[in-house]
């Protein structure tokens, strides 16, 4: 009888290629608002990253030079590990120096904030906390950059923390008497996205943001 008649083997090929065709049209349109969604994810995370990087390093010179700890800031490593050599200054790191809260004044806190390549990690944001420890604050960070200021709101060219006149700090380690003229820093932090392979590409975020060494003012 007609009625039991069942599918032919080309009516089920043509059956199945109607559906593979319906399938790669959805498959189309689903597949951009997947890569959009994952460049969204991705470009709110690489903003939580620069600015808790941006948070952390903001937080320690907003108290540097508390307790009349000298230099306040330097653009070079201080600590007992690896210091940088005696008149270096550079663009990538950034060593801060105060007496924490309720401490005496012989025991300055000095850290250091720098940019490190690992083969395997990658690109990090360091904190160096002067004594044995550097531990990573942020992953994927493609450059790190300090600016400094003086009190007319002109920018001091690094060329001048390296020339002296030199003086001492209570450390008896000699320094730039022109690190003494910084009244404000620049911090200038820029990361890159972590997925690579995203279908929209999207470029490193950038963010910059002044502090003002306020404890100099004060007694």
């Amino acid at each position: 009888m007609m009625g039991e008649r069942g599918f032919s083997l080309i009516e089920l090929l043509v059956a199945m290629a109607i559906m593979l065709v319906a399938m790669a049209a959805v498959f189309r349109l689903i597949n951009p608002a997947s890569g959009t969604f994952d460049a969204e994810l991705e470009r709110i995370e690489m903003q939580q990253r620069v600015r808790a990087s941006a948070d952390a390093i903001f937080n320690e010179v907003l108290v540097a030079g508390a307790g009349a700890a000298i230099p306040a800031v330097a653009p070079f490593r201080r600590g007992e590990r690896n210091p940088d050599a005696f008149g270096s200054a550079y663009s990538d790191r950034l060593s801060v120096s105060y007496v924490p809260a309720n401490a005496g004044v012989e025991d300055t806190a000095t850290v250091t904030f720098w940019i490190r390549t690992d083969p395997d990690e990658g690109t990090q944001l360091m904190r160096y906390d002067g004594r044995q420890s550097d531990v990573p604050l942020a992953d994927h960070l493609s450059s790190l950059r300090f600016d400094y200021f003086g009190a007319d709101g002109e920018e001091i060219d690094r060329g001048r923390f390296t020339d002296g006149p030199w003086t001492t700090g209570a450390s008896g380690q000699p320094f730039d008497a022109d690190l003494q003229a910084i009244r404000r820093v620049r911090i200038t932090l820029r990361v890159s996205p972590v997925r690579v392979m995203l279908r929209t590409p999207l470029p490193d975020h950038e963010m910059a943001m002044d502090v003002s060494l306020r404890n100099l003012d004060r007694p």
